[in-house]
């Protein structure tokens, strides 16, 4: 990923998009704040620029608020650049459908087992949101 983002910034350069190229110069900085040769492991990074993409929404949410709507575009129109780098969101559906699944490989048996599910469904399916995670692993587990 983290080549690729360099690729891709020399590509906006040369096509002078502005929006893409502050984009992916800020992901590459959260990235390097975490690791100077921006060596980690894909997991390491897609947790990084999921990060990254929360702060955006939350970035956009907070401008409409005060209906600064040029800042809430401009976040929003940076957040679909970075989710081209995220693997594919699940549906809540897929997620009930993981939790479900990490609750048999585990043995879950109660809300004491909530921890164990959690870091089961967050190994195998990195990037997902743990809000919505934790929400179904409460559920299932009652």
């Amino acid at each position: 990923m983290f080549k690729k983002i360099n690729d891709d910034i020399k590509a906006a350069m040369k096509a002078k998009d502005t929006l893409r190229l502050e984009t992916l110069r800020m992901m590459k900085s959260k990235i390097l704040l975490v690791n100077a040769r921006g060596d980690l492991p894909e997991a390491e990074l897609i947790k990084i620029v999921t990060k990254y993409g929360k702060a955006l929404k939350e970035e956009a949410e907070e401008a409409e608020k005060v209906g600064r709507q040029e800042t809430a575009d401009k976040a929003k129109l940076e957040l679909i650049i970075l989710n081209e780098y995220l693997p594919k969101q699940l549906s809540e559906e897929e997620i009930k459908n993981a939790v479900k699944k990490a609750i048999q490989d585990v043995g879950a048996s109660g809300m004491k087992d909530m921890g164990k599910v959690m870091k089961e469904v967050l190994e195998k399916n990195p990037g997902v949101d743990g809000k919505i995670v934790s929400q179904q692993v409460r559920e299932l587990l009652k």
